[in-house]
């Protein structure tokens, strides 16, 4: 046998002896050497192969044979419109070519017609709560969301059953809990098999990181575009679609140092004519219809500090319970160490919400998550609050009228109606802060006065520290 110079070529004859065929491609070198590889991209000068052993590496073509020349030829022709094979599978239409990763992500939701739910600087979702008769791998999806960062589709995210967005009525019965359980099972077995049937057989992964964050998941590659699907019993069954390279990464984010994270912070503070102060470029979550807004509030926030999060991992995370109702405690306990990957800890604050508490934050460029009660009341409130602001003329009339406003307001507790929302803002002359709830993009900003945001709050007071 002939020694081969090329270094991938030397790696490939270390391993010719364990390889047995990935996807029924032999490919040959111009010495004869021979291996049975699974070839994920093919580009002018080169291939992306993946071995036995899950690893990767790219060859020339120039190294190969005349016939596995031709062989990727033919291949690539085929690739051509393999597109369209994935879009069949999937039944809706994902994909207009062979990488998705150079798609925006509002070309990708014209595709799909999945409305945008954010849109910041940086980070933008489409999501879409589809009708009943809706279909992905012949199952139906309860959400279907397109993530994008820097103008780019970064990560299709598709839940069906699930506990949260399941139908059940006031005092779910035994025998709606049992159909929960009975469509997350199918949905997952039938998955499955649509999936293999078409990809081959999936590996296991670890995914994420975190106690009750972490995730097994079963993992498809095609092309540079990974598939993998989590399911967790009588909790959701759950499909993401990302690069082949995010998933090598098991979903981990971009690390920032303190410094580079306090820059990106501050720079989202803006300081208004009339003394508002306000965070910017906060993404939007619609909890949709269930009670998720702890764990669409913990989303929101953990993207906003560049660190990925989704609210039906976090809800599962937090022992959210059948229609709504998270642990608090859960959730934190297993955020803290989710978040600790990235150097971050969450901060807990046990004090009265007033402007100063409130300013010392919002000047840093962080939010915090307030859990309050959100009843009739407040709400009708914080409406009639903000819709008036918008009229304001003469600020300092305003502020005179909001602080005997305040004086003669009193909302009531309704332990009936906890909630969890976000502080966004503040104004120190009138004395209001702004407040953003996880009910889409009409709920983004709204004003209330210091004083009435105590009357209703639960006393406690959450942010991410650096």
């Amino acid at each position: 046998m002939k020694v081969i110079q090329s270094t991938a070529t030397i790696l490939i004859l270390a391993l010719t002896c364990a390889l047995h065929s990935l996807n029924g491609l032999t490919l040959s070198n111009k010495e004869g050497t021979a291996i049975d590889v699974a070839v994920l991209e093919i580009e002018d000068t080169r291939i992306q192969i993946r071995l036995q052993n899950g690893s990767t590496t790219w060859l020339d073509r120039d190294r190969l044979s005349s016939d596995s020349q031709q062989a990727i030829i033919e291949l690539a022709t085929q690739d051509q419109s393999r597109y369209q094979k994935i879009n069949e599978l999937l039944g809706i239409s994902l994909l207009k070519d062979n990488k998705l990763w150079d798609d925006t992500p509002d070309e990708v939701a014209q595709r799909l017609e999945w409305p945008l739910e954010s849109q910041t600087e940086t980070q933008s979702s489409f999501r879409y709560y589809p009708p009943s008769a809706y279909r992905i791998l012949e199952a139906r999806p309860y959400s279907s969301v397109i993530y994008g960062a820097d103008n780019q589709a970064t990560l299709i995210s598709i839940v069906f059953a699930n506990k949260g967005d399941f139908k059940f009525s006031e005092y779910p019965a035994k025998d709606e809990i049992k159909a929960m359980q009975a469509a997350i099972e199918s949905d997952t077995n039938n998955i499955i098999k649509r999936i293999s049937d078409a990809l081959g057989k999936p590996e296991k992964q670890q995914y994420g990181s975190g106690r009750g964050i972490k995730q097994l998941i079963q993992r498809w590659d095609w092309n540079g575009h990974a598939l993998l699907l989590a399911t967790q019993e009588n909790e959701y069954v759950s499909l993401r679609i990302t690069s082949s390279a995010a998933a090598d990464n098991k979903g981990r984010g971009q690390k920032f140092s303190d410094a580079a994270l306090r820059n990106l912070t501050t720079q989202n503070i803006i300081t208004r004519p009339n003394g508002d102060v306000i965070i910017d470029n906060i993404p939007m979550v619609n909890q949709g219809p269930k009670g998720y807004c702890v764990p669409a509030t913990f989303e929101r926030y953990l993207r906003y500090m560049q660190i990925p999060a989704d609210m039906y991992i976090l809800a599962m995370a937090g022992q959210t319970k059948i229609g709504g109702g998270t642990s608090l405690s859960a959730i934190i306990a297993s955020i803290d160490g989710y978040i600790a990957s990235q150097s971050r800890t969450m901060k807990q604050l046990n004090e009265p919400i007033k402007i100063r508490t409130i300013q010392k934050y919002i000047d840093k460029g962080l939010p915090m998550i307030w859990t309050m009660f959100s009843s009739n009341a407040y709400n009708q409130y914080a409406n009639q609050r903000t819709q008036d602001r918008k009229l304001a003329t003469d600020w300092e009339t305003w502020s005179k009228d909001t602080q005997t406003s305040a004086r003669a307001t009193e909302l009531a507790k309704d332990i009936t109606s906890a909630h969890a929302c976000m502080i966004i803002g503040y104004n120190k002359a009138t004395g209001e802060i702004a407040v953003s709830d996880s009910w889409g993009p009409a709920y983004n900003e709204r004003w209330i006065s210091a004083e009435q945001a105590e009357q209703v709050s639960q006393g406690s007071i959450y942010l991410v520290s650096f």
